[in-house]
């Protein structure tokens, strides 16, 4: 709500001055009586972009809990004003650390580790002929030409 707000009175401060500019331009009164009906719709427009940006920076805060890849989103400058934790969440969220803490200390609970790739081991004296897609340039063409040459020598080639 409070990201509606900045932004609604962001967006009608900016929508009303610049009507007011291009009227006084052309020598009419934007607070006049008869456009009480410019000042609505610049009201109406105002709510409805606020209300349509803050619905969507809400839903980049679900979707970075989630997992998405969209994580560097949520690291601008100006994140900490729109995409602030309430203090409620951020109070569980340290319990829940807590908690687990405890119950990793009582062994009730495994920590959890990244899975690195596996990586078969290659038989010694042998090249490897795949390695993974993390691998280094060089282990990847070493891999190719090894793969090469097995298809020369099989007549492959």
């Amino acid at each position: 709500m409070k990201r509606f707000i900045i932004l609604f009175a962001i967006m009608l401060v900016v929508s009303i001055a610049l009507m007011w500019a291009m009227m006084a331009q052309n020598g009419y009164d934007l607070f006049a009586p008869e456009m009480a009906g410019m000042l609505l719709v610049a009201v109406l427009v105002a709510a409805y972009v606020s209300f349509r940006i803050s619905r969507i920076l809400a839903r980049r805060v679900e979707r970075s809990h989630d997992g998405s890849p969209l994580k560097g989103a949520q690291k601008t400058k100006l994140s900490g004003l729109f995409n602030s934790k309430s203090k409620a969440l951020q109070a569980r969220e340290a319990r829940v650390a807590a908690r687990r803490k405890q119950l990793i200390a009582e062994g009730k609970l495994v920590e959890e580790t990244p899975l690195e790739p596996v990586v078969e081991p290659t038989p010694t004296g042998e090249a490897p002929t795949r390695v993974p897609q993390s691998a280094s340039v060089a282990d990847k063409m070493a891999a190719r030409r090894e793969r090469y040459r097995r298809a020369k020598e099989e007549g492959k080639i």
